[in-house]
């Protein structure tokens, strides 16, 4: 954006999807930090003018990057500044970087810059060590590299109903099986429900207690008494609590989670403080 104010020019951010990782086979169960469509709802919020989904296939692959500078960034695209992260490479071969983009530059007529890494701290931020974070259920610290909560979409399914017998009545999601959930454990977080956020105790796990095996994602939802069956919500999490434990009777699980709902209002109370008093 700096660049586009200050040359005159539009700006226009270049992408693709899906991500190369998964379609060459080098990462082919990796999972994304958002879904592309809020992926396209956060750059355009930031001003972009333009946002142009490359379609990443084997075609695309085998493209060497002079001919990707030239058909796509150039001809296509008409660049005349091209700005490109200090470790990004394209190309066959991810032979095209910044360095052959210098190269090149006087020839063809355009400039270029490098976006040098970010550092949080002594933390070389990169979606890797995000994702490693998120893994570990470090929602936290997670939060504090992506400048915002990290949260997971799905439908809410139909459930055992086993929350709703113990007092603690929650929303069964079917999360996006394109996008990585956090590990196994006990959170504070937010759902959003048809725009409006709630106050919510998240559980991602197993159901030890009652014997059960997949994982499951459930939100009790504070304060909330609405029938929300087949609705597309989200989950944002914002610290876990502790992690999941197989309880010696449903007493002492219920013991358990009117001290875990104490925690979590307390965290959430004083997380919306903070957020009310961001300018």
């Amino acid at each position: 954006m700096q660049v586009s104010q200050k040359t005159g020019l539009a700006s226009c951010v270049v992408t693709y999807d899906p991500n190369p990782a998964i379609v060459l086979g080098k990462k082919p169960e990796m999972k994304g930090l958002m879904t592309f469509a809020d992926k396209e709802k956060w750059i355009r919020q930031k001003g972009i003018d333009f946002l142009v989904v490359l379609p990443f296939n084997k075609e695309l692959a085998e493209m060497s990057a002079e001919s990707f500078l030239e058909e796509i960034l150039l001809k296509q695209l008409k660049a005349k500044d091209i700005i490109i992260g200090f470790n990004h490479c394209f190309g066959k071969e991810r032979r095209g970087n910044y360095e052959l983009l210098k190269e090149y530059s006087k020839k063809l007529k355009y400039s270029v810059e490098k976006v040098d890494p970010i550092f949080l701290k002594e933390i070389k931020l990169s979606s890797s060590y995000v994702r490693t974070l998120i893994s570990e259920g470090n929602v936290k610290e997670a939060a504090r590299c992506l400048n915002r909560f990290y949260s997971v979409p799905g439908t809410v399914v139909g459930g055992h109903k086993r929350g709703k017998k113990i007092g603690f009545p929650t929303a069964n999601v079917l999360p996006n099986a394109d996008i990585l959930l956090p590990g196994i454990g006990v959170y504070a977080g937010f759902t959003t429900v048809a725009g409006i956020e709630y106050s919510s105790m998240i559980n991602i796990g197993r159901n030890p207690t009652f014997g059960e095996n997949a994982v499951t994602l459930e939100s009790n939802i504070f304060d909330f008494q609405e029938n929300i069956y087949d609705e597309a919500i989200k989950i944002a999490f914002t610290e876990k609590i502790r992690n999941e434990i197989k309880f010696s009777s449903v007493e002492n699980l219920i013991a358990q989670l009117r001290q875990d709902e104490i925690s979590v209002r307390n965290i959430l109370k004083t997380t919306i403080k903070e957020k009310s008093s961001r300018p």
